[in-house]
């Protein structure tokens, strides 16, 4: 692109002011990004804005031109997908051609579009219910017409978080504000209360400039789109070429443009209003006994969409038709909603959930949430003990704070500790979220989606001894709501990859438990041996390898091959 945006990047580090052209910066193979961006705004003050914030709506919010890269190879494509299109042309090509056999994966998530033309035919039928008598419990398991899973949030679109939920239990309970328990919660409700009211105004902001300029643009007949502005800025007169460089400017360091900034401020509107609400209540909506744990028939069996794309998407990575965006097509999906929209999950629901899909036959469970505040942890494990006696498979997003989760704990557990040792479950696979290209360069990523971060994704969480794995996790195509696609990232993305490709190695090699299924992925994964990357709470580059328990990323090629060495 030719066009010069003039921006002033700051180096907090440094304390320095330096003038730079934005794409200079964001593309540059040298350049390090900068603590903070300002954008010159059109009353001639600046808009400063720090780069975690930026980071984090475009994770959220982007959307680029990559290709559906997340089940490529990177012998045969050039990215480091999951290997899953040459694998299935590999097994097109035995004779006999192995045919899968029936399986079911229980997504718990947010709300699915079911008759999403991509997804319509793989989700899973109840069929005792579908075929019973309504308002009767026909297969007798607990639940009133749970036709094609249950939704254990029934009329609840959003919740606030766990920790402002545990903050108000506190206060409620007269909990000293010296214990550090306390401390702790209360420090952590107030700094995200706080992240979230200053990214909620810096997109209003932005908005603002947005509109300022669409406003000058529109009156000439001028398109308002950045991506045909980056054409035609630099041969607009002054005004209409100032207001186009107002808009790329935006653009550029967002990643978003005008109509993904205003479902960001929608969001944003909600969080400010919902998640730090410290007298709301979520058995008010839902309609459940707050105080009884193992409940059963509360919520409604209504599984459809409730305002979020979220586990439409997660869904489509997992088993949506279309080659190219579902890992394993052949599955049928049970679908069990217990994350909101917006705020975190409840123990109840999440561990609820995990008890209903292994009751009702699911062989795999794939969970993309997750929290660090926990009210009833231990009720949640036992629902994973309950999957783990059962042979079902559960996997678990790794979260995208890019911390270290054996230190900074979050939920559901990934391990628990006996006599100070970590202990894993044998059913759990925790997954990390890798990038599309092992070490960046502005060739591979000329936008810069993936922030000069290599291998492993800016956002996502690590350790050595808790995360099992990496899985494609940036910028990945898939379903949502309205009967199309949208390119999302975030470990919620990783986890269904992993768990999709172990769905095929169950699909095609059904006697394959969980923990089996489990070792194969992690002992498949593939490795990058001496591979340095960046990692947001390391000064330099870390080895990949030290990030996850198997040091690699799931490949499903090599593990339908493991598979079938240990299967003969």
């Amino acid at each position: 692109m030719k066009n010069k945006i003039n921006l002033i990047v700051v180096f907090v580090v440094v304390s320095l002011i330096i003038s730079f052209s934005l794409r200079s910066v964001l593309i540059s193979n040298e350049m390090p990004l900068p603590d903070y961006l300002e954008l010159k705004k059109h009353d001639n003050t600046y808009l400063r804005i720090p780069v975690k914030y930026v980071e984090k709506l475009r994770s959220v919010y982007g959307n680029s031109e990559l290709p559906d890269w997340s089940q490529m190879s990177p012998e045969k494509d050039g990215y480091e997908g999951t290997s899953t299109l040459e694998l299935y042309e590999m097994i097109i090509s035995m004779n006999p051609v192995p045919e899968p056999k029936p399986l079911i994966v229980a997504v718990m998530d947010s709300g699915f579009e079911i008759d999403h033309p991509d997804l319509k035919d793989n989700v899973w039928n109840n069929d005792a219910e579908i075929n019973g008598s309504p308002g009767i419990d026909d297969d007798d398991n607990g639940y009133v017409d749970d036709f094609y899973g249950w939704n254990f949030l029934g009329k609840a679109t959003d919740l606030n978080l766990e920790v402002t939920r545990e903050y108000a239990r506190l206060k409620k309970e007269g909990v000293s504000s010296s214990e550090e328990y306390y401390k702790k919660v209360s420090t952590e409700y107030e700094t995200k209360k706080k992240e979230d009211s200053e990214i909620y105004g810096y997109i209003k902001d932005l908005i603002s400039e947005y509109e300022e300029a669409m406003v000058v643009l529109k009156t000439k007949n001028v398109t308002t789109d950045p991506k045909k502005l980056q054409e035609i800025s630099e041969t607009l007169p002054e005004k209409e070429k100032d207001a186009a460089q107002k808009i790329l400017g935006v653009y550029l360091m967002t990643g978003l443009d005008y109509a993904e900034l205003k479902e960001a401020e929608k969001d944003y509107e909600v969080k400010a209003k919902i998640l730090y609400d410290l007298t709301f209540d979520p058995s008010s909506v839902i309609g459940d006994n707050g105080s009884i744990l193992n409940e059963k028939n509360y919520g409604d069996n209504d599984v459809t969409v409730k305002r979020s794309s979220h586990g439409t998407h997660v869904a489509g990575i997992i088993g949506a038709s279309k080659k190219g965006i579902g890992q394993a097509p052949f599955v049928k999906m049970m679908f069990i909603r217990v994350v909101p929209a917006e705020g975190d999950e409840r123990d109840k629901d999440i561990a609820n959930g995990i008890k209903y899909a292994v009751d009702n036959g699911a062989a795999i469970i794939n969970l993309s949430a997750g929290k660090y505040f926990a009210r009833n942890a231990d009720y949640v494990k036992e629902a994973i003990r309950y999957a783990e006696e059962k042979g079902v498979l559960f996997v678990a997003a790794a979260g995208n704070e890019g911390t270290n989760i054996e230190t900074r704990v979050n939920y559901p557990p990934k391990f628990y500790r006996e006599n100070g040792e970590i202990k894993y479950f044998s059913n759990l696979l925790c997954v990390g979220a890798n990038s599309w290209m092992k070490t960046w360069n502005s060739d591979k990523d000329p936008l810069n989606q993936n922030r000069k971060y290599d291998l492993c994704a800016p956002f996502s969480n690590y350790s050595d001894k808790v995360v099992d794995l990496f899985a494609p996790g940036v910028e990945v195509n898939s379903t949502v709501p309205g009967k199309t696609y949208k390119r999302l990232g975030g470990t919620s993305m990783a986890a269904p990859n992993a768990a999709g490709v172990a769905a095929i190695l169950k699909g095609y090699f059904p006697e394959l438990n969980a923990s089996d299924l489990k070792n194969i992925l992690m002992e498949s994964s593939r490795k990058y041996g001496n591979l340095e990357v960046k990692q947001k709470e390391f000064k330099d580059k870390v080895l990949f390898s030290k990030l996850s328990r198997s040091g690699g990323v799931v490949d499903a090629k090599k593990a339908f091959e493991l598979a079938k060495s240990r299967s003969n």
